[in-house]
């Protein structure tokens, strides 16, 4: 049996030389294996790393870090990821959560008190993080999901279920198809927003569905369709949130300004991105 240092160094060392990682990506994403594997925290791995590993624990270690050298994902490997300090579920029929969407919660919340009672849409739900976050954060709020895929909906129905919030409504529906009259106080949206032939596709993208990740030849073609028509279905002087690409700030912000919202403006991302466009609509 070998010591949890030594399973640790080892899968650094493989992740190392196999992927294109620095030594730092390599030591951080071997922590994370094996805190899945051994159920350990980063501190308790660096107390026990003399604790030695039966021969289960090693060979789950390895074909993890097999699949990683081949490609796929991590958090498609363990089937879950960390998103504003919560941990979901994860399958390959929706995106990754990215920390990058972290701020669409925070603006989201810097316009929800702790004591309304909105009507908040998830429009594009994918795994649900969003929308999920927000109703364990505003508890007293009511949070629609949405999305077209019913892959996509068996992925957020497994998170539902995690964290059994009962402040959740579940729908299938092509964006606002489905949702007829009904009308939000806030709507917040990660919709797809890369071009066709944008690079990223072939660089580290390659295992997320593309239906969630490209709109139409310059990429906007979802943003453009959830600001038109949004307006339909906001309340008066209700919140729009949509999160962007990070070369798309200008371009929607003026489709905001253009279609009528008020006080728009961009934030930025934990890259200092600007990666999120939100506006107020307000029916004079």
């Amino acid at each position: 049996m070998a010591t949890l240092r030594d399973v640790l160094k080892n899968t650094e060392s493989k992740l190392h030389q196999h992927i294109a990682y620095s030594l730092d990506e390599a030591k951080l994403e071997a922590r994370f294996i094996l805190e899945y594997v051994l159920k350990m925290s980063q501190k308790e791995i660096i107390q026990e790393n003399d604790r030695l590993l039966n021969e289960e624990d090693q060979l789950q270690i390895e074909s993890i870090t097999e699949k990683r050298i081949v490609g796929i994902p991590l958090p498609y490997v363990l089937g879950e990821w960390s998103f504003y300090g919560r941990t979901f579920k994860v399958n390959r029929n929706v995106l990754i959560p990215r920390a990058d969407t972290e701020i669409l919660i925070e603006i989201a919340l810097s316009k929800i008190n702790a004591r309304d009672t909105f009507n908040i849409l998830d429009l594009g739900c994918g795994t649900g993080i969003i929308g999920i976050t927000l109703a364990l954060e505003r508890p007293l709020s009511k949070v629609t999901l949405i999305d077209q895929s019913e892959d996509a909906l068996k992925n957020t129905r497994e998170n539902l279920a995690l964290y059994q919030t009962s402040n959740v409504t579940l729908q299938q529906s092509d964006w606002f198809h489905a949702l007829i009259k009904k009308k939000f106080d806030v709507i917040v949206s990660n919709p797809p927003y890369l071009e066709e032939n944008d690079p990223h596709l072939s660089k580290g993208l390659e295992h997320e569905p593309i239906d969630a990740l490209v709109s139409g030849p310059m990429g906007m073609k979802a943003i453009q369709h959830i600001i038109e028509n949004a307006k339909n279905h906001l309340n008066i002087d209700a919140w729009l949130l949509i999160e962007h690409g990070y070369n798309q700030a200008e371009i929607v912000k003026d489709l905001f300004r253009k279609n009528g919202y008020q006080h728009v403006e961009n934030a930025k991302d934990i890259h200092g991105i600007y990666r999120v466009t939100f506006g107020l609509y307000s029916i004079v």
